[in-house]
């Protein structure tokens, strides 16, 4: 999806380190982010299978997580200093929720994980965030209507509402299993919004209300659940509600 070379991830200012990002699996930078993230219990879908298996199989673990999943772009960012390349982050982009989704629009930006927890509070993750959503708009253009992260830490949700353009709602949690359960946002972009602001046929004027509301608040509003139905009843009206309803189909650990 991507091209294959490295290049450099834009600084959000002078005080952030200059970081290059490579979408290939270079073992060398990989296995150490690996090997980190292995030994931290966090919220993360790699944690349990990695701390599950030796350390030494931990560049295997990840190669069958990956080729096993949604089709994805795994993005290794790293400093590059004196001749030498430090891996710093690990994060992934992905078209779609999964690997059934018949149709691209609101992708993925997942998996992420900082390795040295010294460098947590020099806005890593922001330039790591950053990066991929530019890539999204680059990748998707008018044909973008969201964003979705899940995550744990609040303070990541605060980077993720202030680095993305639009809006942003919680959708509900996400219960990964053993990794945990994750706060499920959604990046709504201006054309989503604008296709939401659209009139619809009198008959489905009631689902149209139940999902604005939804699209408004997020699970503040109501629980996902109820929304489904009148999301579904709208699909057929505007691409947003298509895609929309496509990807909370593909999420049944939503609640």
């Amino acid at each position: 999806m991507f091209e294959q070379v490295d290049a450099c991830a834009p600084r959000l200012s002078e005080r952030t380190p200059a970081l290059c990002v490579t979408p290939q699996w270079r073992r060398t930078l990989l296995e150490p982010v690996l090997w980190e993230l292995r030994a931290e219990k966090c919220a993360h879908l790699w944690q349990p299978p990695l701390a599950a298996a030796p350390q030494a199989e931990a560049f295997e673990v990840f190669e069958r997580m990956v080729r096993g999943g949604r089709p994805s772009t795994v993005f290794t960012y790293y400093l590059s200093q004196e001749g030498r390349d430090n891996p710093v982050a690990v994060a992934m982009m992905s078209p779609r929720v999964a690997a059934d989704s018949p149709e691209d629009g609101i992708p993925v930006l997942g998996r992420t994980y900082d390795v040295h927890p010294a460098l947590r509070g020099h806005s890593i993750y922001a330039q790591v965030l950053r990066h991929r959503l530019a890539l999204c708009q680059q990748q998707w253009g008018q044909g973008l209507f969201g964003v979705h992260i899940g995550t744990s830490s609040p303070r990541v949700e605060q980077v993720f509402r202030a680095s993305f353009p639009g809006r942003t709602i919680r959708l509900g949690d996400e219960d990964l299993g053993d990794a945990g359960v994750v706060a499920a946002l959604m990046g709504l972009t201006r054309e989503f919004d604008r296709q939401l602001a659209e009139p619809v046929p009198g008959p489905l004027a009631t689902a149209h209300a139940v999902v604005r509301a939804y699209l408004a608040h997020g699970t503040d509003a109501m629980p996902v659940a109820q929304a489904l139905p009148a999301l579904r009843a709208l699909s057929g009206c505007q691409s947003a509600y298509r895609l929309l309803d496509q990807f909370l189909q593909r999420m049944p650990n939503l609640r």
